[in-house]
């Protein structure tokens, strides 16, 4: 099974193109972890990484407790896939939904955009840009991802952690921790405010 490639020199005109056009909106962080209902779990592309990434979405699962949480697949066609997931709502295209340059055609991007994202995560730990490119055109307010990968506007919270010094499964671990701290942080600064006022 081929995952989904977007042409290099596509994916530098859509970089450029959409860090001069995009306008960046403020947002509580707090606020969009606590209403959120509808997350999107972008999986990797490359082999070895989508079965680690399969294996530790259940870390990922327990930050996101009572929202509804969506796995992108970044394959055309990845139907022997679905028995693995059957706990999450699960969206891969197909090749009919991919453009010259694998890019998504419009009517895919507007089934993403259905599902009324409130967050987006993704867990390519490569520069598998069709995530970051979905995670933007998914209309989240908060995009997620490891620093050194797009970059804003397609992620606007970037975590920070040694590719280097770490396995694969540590930087998992550690981005799981991560959100999970950052959410009971800004949970308890809310709460705090809220008392204040």
């Amino acid at each position: 099974m081929k995952s989904i490639k977007i042409n290099r020199l596509l994916k530098r005109i859509l970089i450029w193109r959409n860090k001069l056009s995009f306008k960046p909106h403020l947002f509580s962080f707090a606020e969009k972890m606590n209403v959120a209902e509808n997350v999107l779990i972008c999986l990797p592309g490359k082999q070895e990484s989508f079965e680690l990434a399969k294996d530790h979405l259940t870390i990922f699962a327990d930050i996101f407790q009572n929202k509804k949480i969506s796995v992108f697949l970044p394959f055309a066609g990845a139907e022997s896939l679905l028995s693995h997931l059957e706990r999450y709502v699960v969206i891969y295209p197909q090749k009919e939904d991919l453009r010259i340059f694998s890019l998504p055609r419009k009517k895919f991007i507007q089934r993403i955009k259905d599902h009324h994202f409130e967050i987006a995560l993704d867990l390519d730990l490569e520069d598998g840009f069709v995530n970051s490119y979905l995670c933007l055109k998914s209309g989240a307010f908060v995009r997620i991802g490891l620093e050194g990968k797009a970059g804003f506007p397609f992620y606007n919270l970037q975590l920070t952690l040694s590719k280097e010094r770490l396995s694969p499964e540590d930087l998992y671990v550690g981005m799981a921790e991560t959100l999970k701290n950052l959410s009971q942080k800004f949970a308890f600064a809310g709460k705090e405010s809220r008392n204040l006022i």
